[in-house]
């Protein structure tokens, strides 16, 4: 089995994806920097929660830290609101994702002020894979908290599913089981996401989060003292 620290440095030390997006601008409209490989290594840990989002942003090659950007931080807010207090999400939640760099930014027209990450691509997803499944495997975690379309995929890939074709409104306000851990589908708490515009989502959604706050309940009865808010 896999250490721990064995992990770590495997992980630090991978430059897999490297060819994939050398040429990929860290941020265009500040200037032609290009993506250096840099893994988001931030020490496996057993934690009860196993968060996986689609890849490290901007905010998280810089500073090299998970889960730091908009994204993370509506996380945490949603988190806080379910009963697992923002000043412990760090200790019980492992944040990871199903790419582990941050693969670079959309080329943007000239002037313009809107920057969005670039998606991994399948070759790049698969180079991640042993990772993703050693994170699950070291981590043992009970609850596993999907982030948007991409981790579901490779949540669906992983335990042996079809993923082609699946849709984010088959699978938020349901939960599966991936090893020994209850699965709960989110969309992206991106605010780029236009997911939540339709009321369904939205319905949809609402649901995910009364899942999530009754597998805390569940999985972190000793951590976490839940709070009564919908």
């Amino acid at each position: 089995m896999t250490s721990f620290l064995h992990f770590d440095n495997a992980l630090r030390a991978c430059t897999k994806c490297a060819p994939l997006f050398d040429c990929n601008k860290v941020d265009p409209r500040e200037g032609d920097a290009t993506v250096v490989p840099r893994p988001i290594v931030s020490g496996i840990r057993e934690k009860p929660v196993l968060l996986i989002g689609q890849a490290p942003g901007l905010t998280e090659y810089r500073t090299g830290k998970p889960f730091q950007g908009d994204a993370g931080q509506g996380v945490r807010a949603i988190f806080d609101e379910l009963g697992l207090p923002r000043n412990r999400f760090d200790e019980l939640v492992y944040s990871s994702a199903a790419m582990k760099c941050f693969p670079g930014s959309k080329p943007v027209l000239r002037g313009g002020k809107t920057r969005e990450d670039i998606v991994p691509t399948a070759r790049m997803l698969e180079n991640c894979r042993p990772f993703l499944e050693q994170q699950v495997e070291l981590v043992k975690p009970k609850v596993i908290v999907t982030l948007g379309i991409v981790p579901l995929k490779r949540y669906l890939t992983l335990t042996g599913r079809n993923a082609t074709g699946a849709l984010l409104t088959d699978f938020v306000g349901t939960t599966g089981q991936w090893g020994g851990a209850r699965v709960v589908f989110f969309p992206h708490t991106s605010g780029a996401s236009r997911w939540h515009n339709e009321p369904a989502n939205r319905i949809r959604f609402s649901k995910a989060k009364a899942l999530l706050r009754a597998a805390f309940a569940e999985a972190l009865p000793q951590h976490v003292a839940l709070s009564n808010r919908a």
